[in-house]
């Protein structure tokens, strides 16, 4: 049961850390070749712009979300 577990939580690092990377990469992207980057989508950086503003306005409850993201990145990415 303890291999299943850690396989499992091996493979959802993996795609945790590629998720990010994606992110990171088509931010640069569209930062580099405009909003209409032709693989990324469009509008990334709007997007994550709005996403921010929208935790901004939740006040103590976003800083409390946004700690635990960064815990968790921190803890389960090194």
């Amino acid at each position: 049961m303890d291999s299943w577990i850690s396989k499992i939580s091996k493979y959802l690092n993996k795609f945790l850390e590629l998720g990010v990377l994606l992110l990171g990469v088509s931010v640069i992207a569209e930062i580099l070749f405009g909003p209409n980057v032709a693989f990324f989508g469009s509008k990334v950086t709007n997007n994550l712009i709005n996403m921010l503003n929208s935790l901004g306005e939740q006040g103590v409850a976003a800083l409390i979300i946004v700690f635990a993201v960064i815990f968790v990145y921190r803890k389960y990415l090194k």
